[in-house]
């Protein structure tokens, strides 16, 4: 499809060679063409790139110039002239105003195509990877509800200024949306976070408010394990000791019972963590998965999406494909995920973590799976990988490093190691390709394949395993 840009009167119409830019407040009627990652439709108008909020490809719409830069453009839609097939009436009230979800609009199917075309775009133009082998989207059963963990921020909500939690808004993050429910959670995870709202403001407890550096609530997580059905709850809030806070958790404990624990995180007024508690229970809840008992502390990472985890894991351990006589070097391991299915095929792996709460969960979780010939070392990655290096030279390195990817150190140290086998697991397809160009510089390694999972319906975020093998 060709992005169009008719003339409009009083407007500056389709720009070419010989007409000024583009400036806010210009009307066009544009024709989507692409869908970038974020979420945002592609149109052209000339040789400038119109991105469009919340139009999808093949659709002709006419839009509104809301912000120019030298390189493109940003428009708002006006009117949808022609709609795509595959567009969808999002079920959420919040949607468009709350900043989680930016694919509502778009079918699921639709959505699993999409998240292919932009990790492959994303490999062109970040690690100049032109027809990168990136294989069909894996699909969830459940494209709804399927959160392991939500973290909610408190705001004041109404004339009476009640406590309520929400979430950012689209577009101006520093103002938190009140959220009556959110699709991407369980109704029992909802009802948790409307009795937190409602006791909290029955109980007179302020919200913290940034501009005035005062109030008491913060943040509340909701952790929901899908197999053993607990809930674990974790309230940050300000320093104090007010006993309203001890009376919350046991009224919550008493009206969800599979609340196994409320933990609370105390921050001075600049942001600090200083002090965790346990208000009720224990901070630890359990989840299963693929046979697995998985012991995941309060603060510990887990795989966010219930419906799709052990997809992901079979996975990549498929990619990686341990043998019995191998080495395997595993760096973020968290609380074992990845960890026990890799040991069960593999004579030996050392896995690094630094977090000593995911590491000391970790060790109970491969102690509990009778997971042999694996040690477990808690150290930053940067400070371990040196040695580890030197320790061997390892048949296979598995990598799940958090959003930000990895330290340019790291990536350099792992091209150079000659190891035969890599594979990355990353929640960011435009990180994967910055550090998979770092990775595939020399001619080391050649990339394999890259397949993305559905573990974020909804959103903009896409999830990929990427193999690599010793070229």
């Amino acid at each position: 499809m060709t992005a169009m840009g008719d003339h409009m009167p009083g407007t500056h119409g389709e720009e070419d060679d010989r007409t000024p830019g583009l400036a806010p407040g210009d009307e066009l009627t544009l024709t989507i063409e692409d869908l970038a990652y974020g979420g945002r439709g592609v149109a052209r108008v000339a040789r400038r790139v119109i991105f469009v909020e919340g139009a999808l490809p093949g659709e002709r719409l006419r839009a509104r110039v809301v912000r120019t830069r030298p390189a493109y453009a940003e428009a708002a839609v006006l009117e949808i002239l022609t709609a795509s097939p595959d567009r969808v009436t999002p079920p959420c009230e919040h949607y468009g105003v709350c900043g989680g979800c930016d694919l509502q609009h778009l079918g699921p199917e639709a959505q699993a195509r999409a998240r292919r075309g932009q990790v492959m775009a994303l490999l062109a133009r970040i690690a100049g990877i032109p027809r990168a082998p990136v294989s069909e989207t894996v699909r969830g059963v459940e494209p709804w509800g399927y959160r392991f963990r939500m973290d909610f921020d408190w705001t004041a909500d109404g004339p009476r200024h009640a406590p309520a939690l929400g979430l950012h808004r689209r577009g101006r993050p520093e103002e938190i949306v009140p959220i009556r429910r959110c699709h991407l959670m369980s109704d029992g995870g909802n009802a948790i976070v409307a009795f937190l709202s409602a006791e909290a403001a029955a109980r007179r407890l302020a919200p913290w408010e940034p501009e005035r550096r005062s109030g008491l609530l913060r943040r509340a997580a909701i952790q929901e394990a899908r197999a053993t059905r607990e809930a674990l709850v974790t309230l940050e809030t300000g320093r104090g000791d007010p006993p309203a806070l001890p009376a919350l958790a046991r009224e919550l404990a008493r009206r969800f019972p599979r609340v196994v624990g409320v933990v609370r995180r105390e921050f001075d007024k600049a942001g600090r963590l200083v002090q965790e508690s346990i208000l009720l229970g224990r901070d630890h809840l359990f989840e299963e998965v693929g046979g697995d008992r998985f012991k995941i502390p309060a603060g510990a990472f887990f795989q966010p999406n219930v419906h799709l985890c052990e997809a992901l894991r079979s996975g990549t351990v498929e990619a990686l494909a341990p043998q019995k006589a191998e080495s395997i070097l595993e760096l973020y391991c968290g609380v074992g995920f990845l960890t026990l299915a890799v040991a069960r095929r593999a004579e030996r792996v050392e896995a690094v973590e630094g977090s000593a709460e995911a590491v000391r969960a970790a060790r109970e979780n491969a102690a509990r799976a009778g997971a042999s010939g694996v040690r477990f070392i808690n150290r930053e990655i940067s400070a371990a990988l040196p040695d580890l290096l030197r320790e061997r030279r390892w048949d296979a390195i598995l990598l799940d490093p958090p959003r930000a990817g990895l330290p340019r150190g790291v990536a350099s140290a792992i091209a150079a190691s000659g190891t035969r086998r890599l594979v990355y697991v990353s929640c960011d397809p435009a990180i994967l390709a910055r550090d998979l160009k770092i990775l595939l510089h020399g001619g080391a390694f050649a990339l394999e394949e890259v397949r993305p999972y559905e573990l974020f319906p909804q959103t903009r975020h896409v999830e990929c395993v990427a193999r690599l093998t010793a070229s």
